[in-house]
């Protein structure tokens, strides 16, 4: 009977161990081998006033390396990333129905891409991305006093940690807009920040962290789509 009994006491906490593996920043590989492991989150665009996760989203590496997660109702999600990449493109394909997110419910029609900055992800840093739903999209630029222009594109940058330092961008965009005091506000520095409108060029910007950083890189600009990074500051 023992043996029998330490068998089912093992059993029980693997189990344990997967259903809270994803609580917080874990960049051991587990059955990634020898890829990356990436664990985040995406959630919706207000969320610093109530938390609200994006769930049901498709994350799949860009160029059909076979890698694909569905987020979970809290909006976690966790893959395995070509470990010989510096940074990994994810496409985010979202689940066609409203979301409860917004009053009144509202679908996500804005695109979404997570740019993974591997230095980024091995120094445990978390990835928060943010969606927006077609609702929150004409009173958000409404209230930021911008015209969404599809011809540009929209970047978030969300900074881990407790520094907040400037973060610039070298392409043309309109005022950068902060969350501040759990609703959003024009700045640069802080734990989330949107630049709305950058000129989308040779489709790639150079992102800058004033005292430097990991994450500080060129980055993708797509027009009409948000495009998701996370940086640590020095």
């Amino acid at each position: 009977m023992l043996p029998r009994l330490l068998v089912i006491v093992i059993t029980l906490a693997a189990c344990g161990d997967d259903g809270v593996k994803d609580a917080s920043v874990d960049i051991d590989n587990g059955s990634c081998g020898d890829q990356l492991r990436f664990t985040g989150e995406l959630v919706d665009w207000d969320t610093h006033t109530m938390f609200c996760g994006v769930k049901d989203a498709v994350l799949e590496v860009d160029g059909g390396q076979g890698s694909m997660d569905t987020t979970a109702p809290n909006g976690r999600y966790d893959l395995c990333l070509p470990a010989a990449n510096q940074f990994t493109r994810l496409n985010v394909t979202f689940a066609a129905a409203a979301s409860a997110c917004t009053q009144p419910a509202s679908m996500y029609t804005l695109p979404v891409i997570i740019y993974a900055d591997h230095g980024v992800i091995k120094a445990g840093a978390a990835y928060v991305a943010r969606a927006m739903t077609m609702a929150r999209q004409m009173s958000y630029f409404t209230m930021i006093q911008q015209t969404f222009d599809a011809t540009r594109g929209q970047v978030l940058v969300h900074v881990h940690g407790t520094k907040f330092p400037k973060i610039t961008l070298s392409a043309d965009h309109g005022p950068p807009q902060i969350v501040s005091a759990r609703t959003w506000a024009p700045g640069d520095s802080g734990s989330d920040i949107f630049f709305p409108n950058v000129a989308v060029g040779t489709g790639k910007v150079k992102l800058q962290i004033a005292g430097g950083g990991a994450g500080q890189t060129e980055i993708p600009v797509v027009a009409g789509t948000i495009t998701n990074v996370a940086v640590l500051p020095n």
